[in-house]
């Protein structure tokens, strides 16, 4: 009996034994699995880590470089202003009769200070005006509506229409007995230049392509009209309303995170947009936008539509041109229905405004109003640095006007 009872005890042991075997050989496979599902598991943290520290640094250089570009900017208003102060101190030695070199190498002989002025180019009326020698013009081209009180003046017939960039009344002009002609540089304008430059009228032609051009325009214009504080005054509330928007888009960029916008504006609806030598393009570029064609060294020109659709814009700007192609929505439709636009980032987020009324001319004239066209475009790029909801597709004065923008 005993030793049944030892046989028996001996086989419990050897079982319990086994158990204990299997257990512990169970629970080293499940410690294992679970080792390298864990090991797994950093690896994947680490790599996923990795790749968040990547981003973190490639942001944090990009932090470091817009917060670079805004205290260069600062440093660029300061010597801005002081530059001010040093031509103003010069400028005011000058006397007539004046010797100034235009646009294209003329020189040009001032006698005096000019009391009648025909004005050749709505930016350089509306610069005239600016400067506070509305008083002066005596004629203006038909595109010439700004500020809204040269439409009574012609109305009244105290101002003539003479004609446009690319026809002039050549008579008329000389009627109005002009002291100087201000007229903005065309390749159809040159032979009305010489015409009334042999006449003995004094022909000052100013060509504007970048922002640099509208500064020196409204600088010869105010030295010309002997209002060289005025122009300089005017000069310093176009760059500070510039450099205001500027600044404050790259502050939301900074703290947002949010991606530059790249902007393809299409001024005529034959893929006629604008390059880096342009006005425009700096309109782009001080509200916080990339022109696609930003690199490129032409000024207007046509472009391909294989490389736009190649080069992919998060944003299309529609130049209106007066609703010549109809409805704003018709004009939209014309666009955005092209073959292989419907892949554009733009057209499938449905970030395609065109822009009309007086917001047309405002972006299209490189004038006084500069500060205002970036001011407009930086919210139509990012709505979100001005808590606005919503940009419709069709811009113009009504929606300008309620985003709290002045026109006057």
């Amino acid at each position: 009996m005993d030793r049944v009872s030892n046989m028996m005890s001996q086989k419990i042991y050897v079982a319990l034994l086994l158990v204990v075997l299997v257990f512990g050989i169970v629970s080293f496979t499940i410690n294992y699995l679970m080792i390298n599902e864990v090991r797994n598991i950093l690896l994947k943290q680490e790599t996923v880590l990795g790749k968040v520290q990547a981003n973190v640094s490639e942001l944090q250089e990009s932090i470091n470089s817009l917060s670079k570009r805004v205290n260069e900017l600062g440093n660029l208003v300061k010597n801005l202003q002081a530059s001010y102060e040093e031509l103003s101190s010069k400028l005011k030695e000058v006397k007539y009769p004046l010797v100034i070199t235009d646009s294209i190498g003329r020189t040009v002989y001032v006698k005096y200070e000019p009391s009648r002025v025909v004005s050749v180019g709505p930016s350089l009326t509306e610069i005239l005006f600016s400067l506070g020698s509305g008083d002066k013009v005596v004629g203006v081209d038909k595109f010439s509506n700004y500020p809204p009180v040269i439409n009574e003046l012609i109305e009244k017939g105290v101002v003539k229409v003479v004609g446009d960039a690319f026809t002039l009344n050549v008579e008329l002009i000389a009627s109005l007995r002009p002291d100087v002609v201000f007229v903005t540089y065309s390749a159809q304008i040159e032979k009305y230049v010489k015409t009334l430059s042999d006449l003995g009228i004094c022909v000052y032609v100013v060509k504007v392509e970048d922002f640099g051009d509208v500064y020196n325009a409204v600088m010869s214009l105010g030295l010309i009209m002997n209002k060289v504080d005025p122009a300089l005054e005017l000069l310093s509330n176009i760059t500070g309303r510039i450099m205001n928007t500027y600044t404050k888009i790259i502050n939301y960029l900074n703290v947002t995170g949010t991606p530059r916008v790249s902007v393809y504006w299409e001024i005529f609806p034959d893929y006629w947009t604008l390059g880096g030598n342009t006005f425009q393009n700096n309109m782009i570029v001080y509200a916080g936008g990339e022109n696609i064609f930003g690199n490129t060294s032409l000024s207007w020109f046509v472009a391909s539509p294989e490389s736009i659709i190649d080069l992919n814009p998060s944003v299309i700007l529609l130049s209106y041109n007066y609703g010549v192609f109809g409805t704003p929505q018709d004009l939209i439709e014309m666009v955005t229905s092209r073959p292989g636009w419907s892949n554009i980032t733009a057209v499938r987020e449905g970030r395609v405004y065109v822009l009309g009324g007086m917001i047309e001319d405002i972006v299209s004239r490189p004038g006084p109003r500069l500060g205002l066209a970036v001011e407009v475009l930086a919210r139509i790029f990012y709505p979100g640095a001005y808590n606005i909801t919503q940009v419709p597709s069709f811009i113009d004065e009504n929606v300008v006007s309620g985003w709290g923008i002045s026109l006057g």
